[in-house]
C-alpha cells in the first residue's frame, strides 16, 4: 500500500450570485490510500492520478470526507430551485461520515405550480474547469423515482461576471458535464420499456450562439458530441461505486471504479463550473408534456405519493485534483 502527499495549492475563488440555474441557460483494483489532511481509500486502475500521480495535486476546498458535518464554507445546499421540486438545505446532511441527500414528499406550492417533492443538493462555493474530479456515491433504493447525480455546471452571472458569455457566433453561454446521473428510469426505443437500474448516463450539455440565437444543445440530439450511456454488471443502489471525469484543453474522460468507459472530445467545456452533488426528481413524477407557461417540464400529481419516501442517495466522499 503505498501513500502519496498532495499539497494544497493556492488559487482564487469566485462566490456565485444566486439568480442562475442550469435550466435557464440555453473490476475493483487493490485498494490504496491517498494521504494529505483529507484522507480517502481509493481504487488503483486506469485513473490519471494513479498514472501519473506527481503531476496532480488534490484540491481541498472541492474535496470532503464528510467526516466534520457539512462544511458550509466549501458547499451551497440552498441555491436556487429550477425544476418540478424543491431544493431544502435541511434533506442535505451528515451523517455515519457520509453525505446524505434525501428526497422527501412534502405537498407545498413553488413558482406558480403545485409540487408534492423536497429533495438535497450540495454545489461548491469554488469553481474548477480542468482537472480529475471523482466520488464514492450508493444510490437511493427507490427505482425510478429520482436521480443521483454528480456533476459540474457553469453559472451565468460567474460567466458574465468574468466576461466568458459573449454574443459571437460559437460563444459558450452554458456548459454542463454530467460525471454521471443513476437511476434516471429513461425510455429504451428498443425494448419499449424502461431502462433498468444498470444503465447509467455519462453526459454533456452545451448552449452556444448559433447564427445569432442562443441554442441548447442536449444528448439525445447530439449522441456522438454529448452522450455516454453505460450498463453496469451491478446494481448501483446496492454499493458504492466510484465516478470520475478527466478534463483536459482537448478530451474529457469518463470512469467507472476507476476504469475508463468513455471520451469525448472538448469543445466547449472550458469554463469555470460548481461541482455539484444532487438527487433530482425524475420518472413518473416530472413530465414534458403539457407543462403550463411555457415550462419545459412539471410535476406529474397523479404520480405523487408518500409510499417509499423519505429515501436517500450516500456519498462516501468528493474529490478534486488539478494538474501542477
Amino acid at each position: 500500500m503505498r501513500k502519496y502527499l498532495f499539497l494544497p495549492c493556492i488559487f482564487i475563488s469566485f462566490w456565485a450570485c444566486e439568480s442562475d440555474n442550469p435550466t435557464q441557460n440555453m473490476m475493483p483494483a487493490p485498494v490504496e490510500t491517498i494521504t494529505t489532511e483529507l484522507s480517502f481509500e481509493t481504487e488503483k486502475a486506469e485513473r490519471p492520478i494513479d498514472l501519473n500521480p506527481d503531476e496532480w495535486i488534490l484540491d481541498e476546498s472541492l474535496s470532503d470526507q464528510f467526516d466534520s458535518g457539512l462544511n458550509n464554507s466549501k458547499w451551497n445546499a440552498n441555491p436556487n430551485d429550477w425544476g418540478p421540486w424543491s431544493w431544502e438545505p435541511d434533506n442535505a446532511y451528515t451523517e455515519d461520515n457520509k453525505l446524505q441527500l434525501r428526497i422527501r414528499y412534502e405537498e407545498h406550492t413553488a413558482r406558480g405550480m403545485d409540487m408534492y417533492y423536497k429533495s438535497g443538493i450540495v454545489r461548491s462555493k469554488d469553481t474548477i474547469s480542468y482537472g480529475f474530479y471523482e466520488a464514492k456515491i450508493k444510490g437511493l433504493p427507490l427505482y425510478p423515482t429520482a436521480s443521483p447525480a454528480f456533476w459540474l455546471y457553469s453559472l451565468g452571472d460567474d460567466l458574465d461576471k468574468w466576461g466568458l458569455r459573449g454574443n459571437e457566433e460559437g460563444d459558450v453561454t452554458y456548459a454542463e458535464i454530467d460525471v454521471v446521473e443513476l437511476l434516471q428510469g429513461n425510455w429504451d426505443p428498443e425494448t419499449k420499456e424502461r431502462f433498468p437500474p444498470e444503465v447509467m448516463d455519462c453526459n454533456l450539455h452545451v448552449a452556444i450562439i448559433e447564427n445569432g440565437k442562443n441554442v441548447r444543445k442536449r444528448p439525445r440530439a447530439f449522441p456522438e458530441m454529448l452522450k455516454t450511456e453505460y450498463r453496469a454488471a451491478w446494481d448501483p443502489r446496492d454499493d458504492y461505486h466510484t465516478y470520475g471525469a478527466e478534463v483536459n484543453r482537448d478530451q474529457i474522460i469518463f470512469y467507472i471504479d476507476g476504469v475508463k468507459i468513455s471520451e469525448k472530445e472538448n469543445l466547449y467545456w472550458h469554463v469555470p463550473m460548481r461541482m455539484t452533488l444532487s438527487l433530482g426528481l425524475r420518472y413518473p413524477h416530472v413530465t414534458y408534456h403539457n407543462c403550463p407557461d411555457g415550462l419545459w417540464r412539471c410535476p406529474v400529481p397523479d404520480a405523487a405519493t408518500q409510499a417509499g419516501f423519505p429515501a436517500t442517495m450516500e456519498v462516501d466522499w468528493v474529490r478534486a485534483y488539478r494538474k501542477k
